[in-house]
């Protein structure tokens, strides 16, 4: 049974690009802007929201309905023939400006690029893009984020691929002035130029960079550092108790295995999320 979203916040905003900045070898950054933006909540952190992208036809037409409430364009979604219905990918913002109706995202764009990668990295300036994410007169300022290390936190662990790195930007930046908190991330990358642009964007945190090869699988790589991580300073971490909180983001298998090798070390379950972020699959739609 596919469930209702009645008590989501989330609606669909009608956009379109305003700009398109290259951020490095692997990364874009749209700036998407549209009237309704102005009630889009800049809840930050690692919230994730739907980007729809239109199939060569554009967008069906039961689907522009700028501020649509989430349980009703999913509906119409569904409703639209597989042929025409839009490909949805998952993204986290990078900055929100309702003071001037717009959005960021930054785009991973990547070799065997699906729909939402390919658009990306082929838009320009005026194309169409439905976006859903909250409407601040909803309220409900938790809901899509998964970053919850609990009041007296001392020591973090972020793991992440580039699909994540947003994220990853959005949480240092929100735990800059804690007093007395280790941060410690490790990224993985195919390009260290990416890697080396969010890098550049972390001070005061402990920044582990790992590459991936050329045909290596994405994850992999994580995996394997996040497993000498654990060799080193899981145990200690776990006796902070609730003093220690990882988060974890990156394929589906290897997320698994990252945070087992945690809980092997006496890290607590509930002191690690662990996501996946993508699949190791092939998705059209």
């Amino acid at each position: 049974m596919a469930p209702s979203f009645h008590a989501s916040p989330n609606v669909l905003f009608v956009t379109r690009v305003s700009e398109v900045r290259r951020l490095s070898p692997g990364f874009v950054r749209l700036t998407l802007a549209g009237e309704g933006l102005v009630h889009f909540a800049p809840h930050g952190l690692d919230q994730r929201v739907k980007l729809l992208v239109p199939r060569d036809a554009g967008f069906p037409s039961a689907l522009v309905e700028d501020l649509l409430h989430e349980p009703r364009w999913r509906e119409r979604r569904r409703e639209v023939p597989e042929e025409v219905r839009p490909p949805m990918r998952s993204y986290t913002p990078s900055a929100v400006r309702p003071d001037r109706a717009e959005v960021d995202l930054d785009v991973h764009v990547h070799a065997g690029a699906g729909p939402a990668s390919a658009w990306a990295a082929a838009a320009r300036p005026g194309a169409p893009a439905l976006l859903s994410g909250p409407d601040v007169r909803r309220g409900a300022p938790m809901h899509g984020i998964q970053w919850e290390p609990g009041p007296g936190v001392r020591r973090v662990l972020l793991a992440a691929d580039e699909t994540a790195y947003p994220a990853v930007r959005n949480i240092a930046a929100a735990t800059a002035g804690v007093p007395g908190l280790r941060r410690e991330v490790l990224l993985e990358a195919g390009d260290p130029r990416d890697a080396a642009a969010l890098r550049a964007e972390l001070p005061g945190v402990g920044v582990t960079v790992v590459i991936r090869g050329e045909q290596e699988r994405g994850g992999a790589a994580l995996a394997r550092e996040a497993d000498a991580w654990a060799a080193r300073s899981a145990a200690d971490a776990a006796r902070l108790g609730e003093g220690f909180y990882a988060w974890l983001a990156t394929e589906s298998t290897w997320v698994a295995g990252i945070r087992d090798a945690l809980r092997a070390a006496g890290v607590p379950p509930h002191r690690i999320h662990a996501q996946g972020y993508w699949h190791d699959r092939e998705r059209v739609s």
